[in-house]
């Protein structure tokens, strides 16, 4: 055995990091790949806890360590060790040798670091970019532009008109296309109730938002009893309306007003669900597979829906449809839309076009951040973000939307404009005898209106929030089975 040669104390640390890079001339280098105690403990403290990076050198900063390959690092022969002494002393002129290291065994504390790590990486890499209010809501109102707004200009300014007129002139017309209305409802509500009835258990979670109690129909099917006693109600009222014109020619305005309400409520419903799925730009919620998901989706509870949102929301409500009404009349010169001109009968549908988009915006502005918050106690990730999609309305998982969605719309839609014609059946006389002036008459019909569906709105947001929910989830339901 050659003898060895001590090596005085400092002596390395005097020749420099480069006489540790760089063994001298004719010293063979094997090739397996170890690592020093100090030197791992450096990299545990500099590095992302990651496996797969553990042979980076210490001294590449940790941007590139995806992008810059790190030199391959070489172990240098073992050196004989002294008896009684504490490890291998090399001889003069050679660098320290580097011990290799064993990876961490599972379990342990390191390994679990890591793996923690690697996953916390993982989902930040596969994260959405969540969405600043104002772009999220400017998409939201992207989004509804075409199902909402322009399907409301079109029935309001022109479709919805000629119905109220044909109230006058062919009142025989009318009440048949009133009739086909009403029984169209009727065969609407009836395929609604099976589609929710074909997975009953799956209806009730959705609907309530967790599976507590799946067995419970009663909630679920008694707001639907209410959504059905509702819609019919307001189109047998109408329809009975133009039947009893016919005799009564003083009825003739108001029947030409529910008409219209009944015509517009349904078709602008109707419309709006069958091309809703053309057009989408915004989502809540990572869908990467490797992210926690909630166990519940973006279904909210009861109490998600804060009296917060519900106030914010009525109050929004409100406000969109008083000015909508003020405008509404002013371009109407306080005329109907039926008996105006055609083209200011459209321009004041504009006018109801875009109310409806803001405020069909604002709504889901606040069920998306409520539905983000509830998502986000599964995993932080889930948040509200744009996200461009265009899926064909007539695939069969899509005319599922033609259920309970469609019902809730012509609810909310019907209930409010026929309880404000009424309130303004009793306030007109008054109005007149009292010598009210046009302007104070648009005033009282706006207040009346903006309280109308503000009030309403508002207390009925969490059961319209639910009415979705219970459609979108039988309808995924549906979209699973073989």
């Amino acid at each position: 055995m050659p003898p060895t040669t001590p090596i005085a104390p400092g002596a390395l640390a005097a020749r420099g990091p480069a006489s540790l890079a760089t063994p001298e001339a004719g010293t063979p280098l094997p090739t397996s790949p170890s690592i020093s105690p100090p030197m791992a403990r450096r990299l545990d403290s500099t590095l992302p806890l990651n496996p797969r990076r553990m042979s980076l050198d210490a001294g590449t900063p940790r941007a590139a360590a995806d992008t810059v390959a790190p030199p391959r690092r070489q172990s240098l022969p073992s050196l004989p060790v002294r008896a009684g002494s504490p490890g291998p002393v090399p001889s003069a002129g050679q660098p320290e040798a580097i011990e290799p290291q064993t990876p961490p065994s599972p379990g342990s504390p390191t390994a679990t670091s890591y793996a923690a790590h690697d996953i916390e990486a993982m989902q930040l890499a596969h994260a959405p970019r969540q969405a600043s209010a104002a772009a999220f809501f400017a998409m939201q109102n992207a989004r509804h532009f075409g199902p909402v707004a322009v399907v409301r200009t079109v029935v309001q300014g022109s479709v919805a008109p000629e119905l109220a007129r044909a109230v006058v002139t062919h009142p025989q017309v009318a009440a048949g296309v009133q009739a086909g209305v009403l029984a169209w409802s009727l065969a609407r509500r009836v395929l609604s109730q099976l589609h929710s009835e074909s997975a009953p258990q799956v209806a009730n979670r959705a609907f309530a938002g967790h599976g507590l109690d799946t067995a419970n129909n009663l909630p679920r099917r008694g707001w639907q009893a209410v959504q059905s006693l509702g819609i019919a109600g307001g189109d047998v009222a109408a329809l009975s309306l133009t039947v009893l014109s016919m005799a009564r020619p003083e009825l003739k305005p108001v029947a030409q007003a529910a008409a219209a309400i009944q015509l517009r409520a349904h078709l602008v419903s109707q419309l709006r669900e069958f091309f809703r799925p053309t057009v989408n730009t915004v989502h809540v919620g990572n869908s990467d597979p490797a992210v926690p998901q909630p166990l519940e989706g973006r279904n909210l509870r009861g109490q998600d829906i804060t009296p917060t949102m519900r106030l914010g929301f009525g109050a929004a409500a409100g406000a969109v449809e008083f000015g909508a009404q003020m405008l509404q009349q002013t371009v109407l010169g306080g005329q109907a839309a039926w008996n105006a001109d055609r083209g200011l009968a459209v321009a004041a549908g504009l006018i109801a076009g875009v109310a409806n988009m803001l405020t069909s915006s604002v709504e889901d502005h606040l069920v998306d951040n409520a539905s983000a918050r509830r998502m986000q106690q599964a995993d932080p990730s889930h948040v509200t973000h744009i996200h461009l999609e265009s899926r064909n309305p007539l695939a069969p998982n899509e005319l599922g939307r033609q259920a309970e969605r469609v019902d809730a719309r012509v609810f909310n839609m019907m209930l409010p404009s026929l309880l404000a014609m009424g309130v303004m059946q009793a306030l007109a006389p008054k109005m007149r005898e009292a010598g009210t002036p046009p302007g104070g008459q648009y005033a009282v019909q706006a207040t009346v209106n903006a309280l109308c569906a503000g009030v309403l709105l508002g207390s009925l947001l969490a059961l319209t929030v639910k009415s979705y929910q219970l459609n979108d989830g039988v309808r995924s339901h549906r979209a699973r089975q073989p």
